[in-house]
């Protein structure tokens, strides 16, 4: 059974749930999600599991065929590249767009929000799947400050995807400079969109060169 929260509809509640256990690796590329299972798991409606799956599938996790039911998607290496290619060209656009139109208020806010980041990934002992969750969030907050829903949303959908290799997990355990995320919005607020768009290149190649 889910657990109750007033806050969230129960659709909400699996929906996190499930994207919990497919993020984590608990759910693995190619598993097969028996929707009569999940209705026995969580206690709840057919059509509220469907929603769940339905956002899921918004955000590239699952995939639903016809005849073959749903599953946690699995991506081969050239999928992947063209999801690494989609991400880069967002976040690189994502920046210059900031550097070019950023309020000193959008600055501080992401500024704050890099350096809470960092200190957190400094930390000893803190959960690797949380902060990857945490890393995410923040490259989001930086689409979300355009103003242009379709950036935060398209790179949502890509980094979401990211999410479910063994890269993207590998790439969070190399050491980074403490000051990782805050050298980028610091480079974005000098308001110059080509060293903004350089430094978020080099921010999404650290892991190739530190290897």
């Amino acid at each position: 059974m889910i657990p109750v929260d007033t806050f969230q509809t129960k659709s909400s509640q699996i929906y996190a749930a499930l994207k919990s256990d497919i993020t984590s690796g608990a759910y693995k590329p190619g598993l097969h999600l028996v929707r009569r299972d999940l209705v026995k798991r969580f206690g709840v409606s057919l059509s509220i599991v469907n929603e769940a799956l339905g956002r899921l599938g918004n955000d590239g996790l699952v995939e639903t065929k016809e005849m073959y039911g749903t599953r946690v998607i699995a991506l081969s290496d050239a999928m992947l590249r063209e999801e690494f290619v989609l991400r880069e060209a967002i976040e690189r656009h994502v920046v210059r767009l900031l550097a070019e139109q950023g309020t000193d208020e959008t600055f501080e806010e992401l500024l704050d929000a890099a350096m809470t980041l960092d200190r957190w990934l400094a930390a000893k002992g803190h959960d690797e799947a949380e902060g990857t969750m945490l890393h995410l969030e923040f490259h989001l907050k930086l689409a979300r400050a355009t103003g242009y829903a379709a950036l935060e949303e398209t790179l949502r959908r890509s980094s979401m995807r990211a999410l479910l290799t063994t890269r993207w997990m590998k790439n969070q355990q190399i050491p980074h400079p403490l000051d990782f995320h805050e050298q980028l919005v610091r480079t974005v607020m000098s308001r110059n969109p080509e060293l903004a768009d350089k430094k978020m290149h080099e921010h999404l190649h650290f892991a190739e060169k530190a290897r």
